[in-house]
């Protein structure tokens, strides 16, 4: 059995993490997997969005923690998988191609982390969404510099050190979703909803827009428009079809 399935709708590809049994906790093959299939999106000419879900209960449990005393007892497995984890985060923010997270059920630690990774998120209304790590004695290490930048201080270490957890209203109330409904098909077919409108723009419009985008939110007002204004240049050169 794949631990992704990749289904392509058109101009959208659906990635959908497939370890129902596990709620799609992230083990080192599925995690190499979601890398290499937005690394494929990214380069793909046939596609234009990407929408990321999960099957069965879950949207992602976060890490299996099975693997952890394997990985312990050698540093290099340890590096390694932490090396693969964070190269999963920083992609979606350089994928070219916009990505919009379809949640529900358990959105945990590592799973929490995947889901606001992407550029906009569809939550379902029962989500469980945040960062248990403490409980199992371990630390929500790689996913706490996302949460930290979307979200602010307080609220980042309310949930990090309490373990409180979010219904799929209070993420949208939170800033964390983007929209909020009741029932997973429901969810999904909102998220390609979104994929479905962009994959109408130009490409080159929608790479630039989110390029800029990534680079407006590290600067200040001066330099955003300093980065606008290059944008503003470029664009007039955009092909008018594509």
């Amino acid at each position: 059995m794949d631990v992704l399935n990749i289904e392509k709708q058109d101009a959208i590809w659906v990635l959908k993490m497939n370890r129902p049994e596990k709620h799609n906790a992230l083990n080192t093959t599925l995690t190499q997997a979601l890398l290499y299939a937005l690394r494929d999106a990214g380069l793909a000419p046939d596609c234009r969005a990407v929408v990321l879900a999960g099957e069965g209960p879950s949207f992602c449990a976060g890490a299996d923690t099975s693997e952890f005393r394997s990985l312990g007892e050698h540093q290099q497995g340890a590096l390694a998988r932490a090396d693969l984890t964070m190269k999963v985060h920083q992609i979606f923010s350089t994928l070219e191609k916009p990505v919009v997270a379809a949640v529900h059920g358990n959105a945990l630690g590592g799973g929490a982390g995947l889901a606001i990774a992407c550029d906009m998120v569809v939550a379902e209304t029962s989500t469980r969404f945040g960062y248990p790590e403490l409980k199992h004695g371990i630390c929500p290490a790689i996913v706490m510099a996302n949460l930290t930048h979307q979200l602010g201080q307080k609220r980042t270490f309310e949930l990090i050190s309490t373990g409180r957890l979010l219904n799929g209203k209070e993420m949208e109330e939170w800033g964390l979703a983007n929209h909020c409904g009741d029932g997973t098909n429901h969810v999904l077919q909102a998220a390609l909803g979104i994929a479905q409108k962009w994959a109408t723009y130009s490409t080159h419009a929608v790479s630039a827009t989110k390029h800029l985008f990534y680079r407006c939110v590290d600067l200040g007002l001066m330099e955003g428009l300093e980065c606008g204004h290059d944008t503003n240049v470029m664009m007039r050169r955009f092909p008018r079809n594509g």
